[in-house]
């Protein structure tokens, strides 16, 4: 797998296609984080600028670690406890549970009773830590501390910590990132102008880069974080901050840059992999849960330019869920059997059908189906609704049970192959309507899915082939496919979906 990039300086970059020889090469500079808090002792900055990093990196569980180490080594440092509330705050996929409402809690009591030594921003922040932890609904409790952060940075805006603290505290508390024109509603705005006057005072600033990643690629926006991922795809990384490498992944899915997410990714796997070596801590249990994640995004890349090759070495020593998606996505449907025997529900289960019926055992792909019941806000019944029609040679039903699919996810994030990257729908969906012989309808949707997904080689093929059908002019999306499509054999529509 790809280690740390390394950054190759422009002038010796022409020389050596001048015939210079081979340019010289230096090591990816080190990501760090810095927010200087009131305390006297190196030590104790140390392990907060270390808690720092790991709330960027949303490994939260050594985040509070170093921030606990932090208070043991200045115990009167009152942003020492401030950070451990945090750890249980910022992380955006899962910002409460249970023992951190109660770690929190502790947190915030244990900064009040040491502010003495605290600065008066300081004080302020801790205020608002206080209302994220006071009693309520945890949606309550949220947009209390979202509005308390947002009166902070509007007086306050010379520290970038805080900034992008504000930022992602706002993200948490939102429902909604655009208004119904597709602008940016005030609260997004608020946390983008965070963000961006973050990187004016600290332009490395690790949050600022992963919270504009976020806020960009939730509303459309995918294009304007480029910098924002190749900031983060150019540093080196210490065990335990995969996440930000990932990060980067995230605007390669949106802009058509493959070789990227699979090479930022590929690098967050190997750092995944070196920090669970260096134990089992708080730290790394927490970091299992985006583990699955990074290897998704490998298997994704790797599978969209058809290096299925690789996929499959990238998942061998992962566990069976890895190995099994992989196998789905490559129509191993055998393979799928094998690892799902005896699955009758959730993904597993999922899986098990969609096999089943590819390989034409209808009977146990309706028995698992009738499991599945009919949620109208989940696209897994109908998916496996196409997969048995196709094994039913019924073209019509299968379009039809795709169309459920497609109008759940073409607009939503669901829909976005890093999902359901072993069953991508809107290619499946095209597929369908060519075998339905509806080759103008499969038009448009291989056109929209490629607006969303640009340059993946699935969806080329996919057009071309439905231009093809009506005796259009498919050379454009012929040649794209071709170039980017890394296959040892061609694609055919049977591997669409």
């Amino acid at each position: 797998m790809n280690r740390f990039p390394l950054a190759v300086p422009a002038l010796a970059l022409l020389l050596s296609l001048l015939g210079g020889g081979a340019p010289p090469v230096r090591a990816a500079e080190q990501a760090r984080a810095h927010w200087a808090v009131s305390t006297t002792n190196p030590q104790a900055q140390e392990s907060f600028d270390r808690g720092v990093a790991m709330l960027y990196a949303f490994d939260v569980g050594e985040a509070r670690v170093a921030f606990e180490q932090a208070a043991q080594r200045d115990p009167d440092l009152a942003m020492a406890y401030w950070g451990q509330a945090e750890a249980d705050t910022i992380d955006i996929n899962r910002p409460s549970t249970a023992e951190g409402e109660k770690r929190g809690a502790d947190a915030v009591a244990q900064a009040r009773r040491h502010l003495a030594h605290a600065s008066p921003e300081e004080r302020l922040l801790v205020a608002a830590m206080t209302k994220r932890y006071a009693s309520g609904s945890d949606k309550e409790k949220f947009a209390r501390y979202a509005d308390a952060m947002s009166a902070y940075t509007k007086t306050h805006r010379d520290e970038p910590n805080a900034l992008v603290v504000a930022g992602f505290a706002i993200y948490v508390a939102e429902d909604a990132l655009l208004d119904g024109k597709d602008a940016l509603t005030p609260k997004a705005r608020e946390i983008q102008d965070d963000a961006d006057r973050a990187l004016v005072l600290e332009p490395t600033n690790l949050g600022a880069h992963h919270l504009r990643i976020h806020l960009l690629e939730n509303a459309s926006r995918a294009q304007q974080a480029v910098p924002d991922a190749d900031a983060l795809s150019s540093y080196g990384y210490p065990p335990g901050e995969s996440h930000l490498p990932h990060m980067a992944g995230h605007i390669w899915s949106r802009v058509g840059e493959y070789e990227r997410l699979v090479a930022d990714n590929e690098r967050a796997v190997d750092n995944d992999r070196a920090w669970f070596a260096m134990g089992n801590g708080p730290g790394q249990e927490y970091m299992h849960f985006y583990h699955d994640h990074d290897v998704d995004f490998v298997c994704y890349g790797l599978t969209t330019l058809g290096r299925n090759d690789e996929a499959r070495a990238a998942v061998k020593s992962e566990d069976t869920f890895s190995q099994m998606k992989t196998a789905l996505r490559l129509h191993d449907d055998a393979r799928v059997a094998e690892l799902t025997k005896g699955a009758t529900s959730g993904y597993n289960g999922f899986a098990a059908a969609i096999a089943a019926a590819r390989r034409g055992d209808l009977a146990t792909a309706r028995a698992i189906r009738s499991r599945l019941g009919g949620d109208a806000l989940n696209a897994r019944p109908a998916l496996v609704d196409a997969a048995i029609a196709f094994g039913a040679h019924d073209a019509a039903a299968r379009a039809a049970a795709y169309a459920k699919a497609y109008d759940l996810t073409k607009n939503d994030f669901p829909g976005d192959p890093k999902d359901f990257w072993p069953t991508p729908i809107g290619e499946g969906y095209g597929a369908a309507l060519l075998a339905a012989g509806r080759p103008a309808d499969a038009e448009s949707v291989f056109t929209a899915e490629l607006k969303r997904f640009p340059n993946d080689p699935h969806l080329e093929f996919g057009l071309a082939e439905a231009l093809k059908a009506q005796k259009k002019d498919d050379a454009a999306p012929r040649a794209a496919y071709k170039a980017h499509w890394k296959g040892t054999r061609d694609l055919t529509l049977a591997d669409l979906g």
